[in-house]
């Protein structure tokens, strides 16, 4: 049998050399013929240098140190040393390390006692003094699925879908849960592809567990045992990392650890989790805390505690290095590896949250009114508007591009596309029960790269007994991608405000309101610069008000050396407020407050000086910054101009009747 020949310049030929000469060089390493049979440790895919000039589609059959071999179709071998790969094929080899490090006989260990000594300090923490520009985060692979339909298998009366993963190569993972009373049966994880229309194979994890988070290039799953929602549950639930991937008999548990809460609070209203790298998972491990848990390391790196009250879930960037976490007084973005707040916004009564695909574009809901955030530039404009209908707690948001983004409705489970730039809704998209939920995030939909996928009951004559009860077997859903916006949507964005009928719009006359203050001639200049890009007609007597001003009041303590709380005289808590009033109905607003800790300590050394140096109030120039949008709809037209029906058949658009503008303000509906 003949042996490969390793030479230095073959084993530098994929970082030094165009594709066209990679066949040559694999070819001095191995003799055709000569492959050794031999089951590769990663099936058939194309590989990439870091330049990302040179590729190759092979096999990866051995691993030694740094050097890995892949073996092309012809049997020839070709070793690569892995600091010569792209980010996303080191992350594949990094998985390959961590599943041959897998023992037998771990998954029946009892979980593990993690430390737990972490502590959450952000209460005290201050923002940070000079905010540096959130660099990109984009995803290193999009794992964007296919346009198809597959139907999943019920194995009970009780399954439900509870997640969809989409991992690339138009593959979906699809979580079925149970819900039998008292004993809920394992949870099925059925991998389908939406391509080839086929379920490609099934498994089930060990017990009733809820599924976190799927990550597709890492192969991981994350877990939390089910308990009830409380105290003692918190202290008993348990977080494991399994091993899956499509293809693959079952899955490995990796790790189970025991994830407590450290302040003795209830477990989460919406179980939440997410698989960060290689070695870090992000867990609201009670109702108003989050710890990040490092998994070498076995214990917790940091936590995070919300304030008080009903806070919507956090959202991580694409490349899942920083974290968005919002609650009632801010949201503060972290770096997941750290804890470290990097930005803080001080706007309350936040109830959702969602980076764009690169990460720096930050769009949140106050008061149902939508900011979009550019984290990357501290002087970009802050696009403003009004999402009638949005839930008072929890609004899931997704992006549809660039320029749309699709903002849950409270009415059913349904969503609509608003254009940011036009401030304007287009669509509506309204999903069917499949008995997983009352909320878009995680439960009925998911869009990645353009695509939208969701679950939705598939109904025939046939399917239901005279009693009305579904038979043994059978569907438990369909899962359905399409592309969006599809056809008429686009039409309805490009057109916009075609169609609404509006409040507001270009030679609209309005009135002003700015109070006297110290900063009443910036703040005046602000709103005059909105009236001139928005052709908006300047009249005192209007019904409609544009509202700017800068409002002080209240005060601010702190706690001295020996304990004793103080008052800082020297701040005052202030709030930055833009808003435009019809008839006395506030339509759409904006709201920044000061940056006030929750507890603030006197240090050693410190003067009650240099903690008022730390607090500034909100900057002037935010009013400059706020961009109103020149159309304004009443709630009637919320929906836009029509409904797509997310059905198992796909995309069922349906437009409705168009209205015609008004050049007066009319009264809005309350």
């Amino acid at each position: 049998m003949s042996v490969p020949v390793r030479v230095a310049s073959a084993r530098r030929a994929f970082a030094m050399r165009p594709l066209a000469t990679v066949a040559l060089c694999a070819a001095v390493l191995l003799l055709p013929g000569a492959a050794v049979a031999q089951r590769p440790l990663v099936p058939a895919r194309e590989w990439t240098d870091s330049t990302g000039m040179f590729k190759v589609t092979a096999t990866l059959v051995a691993l030694d140190g740094d050097t890995l071999t892949l073996r092309q179709e012809d049997g020839a071998d070709l070793e690569i040393d892995v600091g010569s790969l792209s980010a996303v094929d080191r992350v594949v080899v990094q998985r390959t390390r961590r599943r041959l490090a897998l023992r037998k006989g771990d998954e029946t260990k009892e979980p593990e006692a993690f430390d737990v000594a972490a502590t959450a300090t952000n209460h005290t923490d201050f923002p940070p003094v000079e905010v540096a520009p959130l660099p990109a985060d984009p995803a290193l692979a999009d794992p964007v699925p296919a346009a198809g339909k597959v139907e999943i298998p019920r194995a009970d009366h009780f399954d439900h879908v509870a997640r969809l993963f989409p991992v690339g190569e138009g593959m979906v993972l699809v979580v079925v849960e149970n819900s039998t009373p008292g004993k809920p049966l394992p949870t099925r994880l059925v991998w389908v592809n939406l391509q080839k229309k086929s379920v490609v194979s099934e498994s089930a994890l060990p017990g009733a567990d809820i599924v976190l988070d799927y990550h597709p290039l890492l192969e991981r799953l994350l877990t939390v045992s089910r308990e009830k929602s409380t105290a003692e549950g918190a202290a008993r639930q348990v977080l494991t990392l399994f091993d899956a991937a499509p293809g693959r008999k079952g899955v490995a548990r990796i790790v189970a650890w025991r994830a407590p809460c450290a302040d003795k609070q209830p477990t989460a209203r919406h179980p939440w989790g997410r698989i960060v790298d290689d070695s870090l998972v992000l867990h609201q491990s009670s109702r108003e805390e989050f710890t990040c848990w490092d998994i070498d390391a076995r214990r917790a790196r940091w936590r995070f505690a919300q304030y008080p009250g009903h806070s919507p879930l956090p959202a991580l960037t694409p490349g899942r290095r920083h974290v968005a976490i919002p609650d009632t007084r801010r949201v503060q973005v972290c770096d997941v590896a750290t804890g470290a707040v990097l930005v803080s916004l001080p706007v309350g009564s936040v109830s959702g949250v969602c980076f764009d695909d690169t990460g720096r574009r930050l769009a949140l809901v106050e008061g149902g009114s939508v900011q979009v955030h550019d984290l990357g530039d501290t002087a970009a404009p802050i696009d403003l508007f009004r999402a009638h209908g949005c839930h008072a707690n929890t609004t899931a948001l997704e992006w549809l591009g660039d320029d749309t983004l699709l903002v849950q409705s409270a009415e059913g489970l349904g969503a609509v596309a608003w254009s940011i730039s036009k401030g304007l809704p287009a669509w509506r998209y309204q999903w069917q029960p499949t008995q997983s939920g009352d909320s878009i995030d995680d439960l009925a939909e998911r869009v990645v790269g353009g695509m939208l996928v969701w679950a939705a009951p598939v109904e025939t004559p046939e399917s239901r007994d005279e009693e009305g009860n579904e038979p043994e077997g059978g569907v438990v859903a369909a899962v359905v991608a399409a592309a969006v916006p599809e056809g008429a949507v686009a039409k309805a964005l490009d057109a916009l405000p075609e169609g609404l009928t509006a409040l507001l719009e270009p030679g609209t006359v309005v009135a002003t309101k700015v109070p006297a203050s110290p900063e009443h001639d910036r703040i005046l200049a602000a709103v005059a610069a909105t009236f001139e890009r928005t052709k908006w007609i300047y009249d005192a007597s209007s019904p409609a008000v544009v509202e700017a001003a800068k409002v002080s009041d209240g005060t601010v303590t702190y706690t001295d050396a020996e304990g004793r709380k103080r008052p800082l005289r020297q701040v005052t808590p202030t709030t930055a407020r833009m808003a435009v009033v019809i008839h006395g109905v506030t339509v759409v607003e904006a709201r920044i407050s000061s940056d006030i800790p929750d507890a603030i300590v006197l240090g050693a050394g410190q003067t009650d000086a240099d903690l008022a140096a730390r607090l500034p109030p909100p900057p002037v120039g935010w009013f400059d910054r706020v961009r109103l949008p020149a159309v304004l709809v009443d709630v009637t037209e919320a929906d836009g101009l029509g409904t797509t029906e997310c059905t198992e058949r796909g995309l069922v658009t349906k437009a409705k009747g168009s209205g015609k503008g008004s050049k007066t303000p009319a009264k809005p509906t309350e």
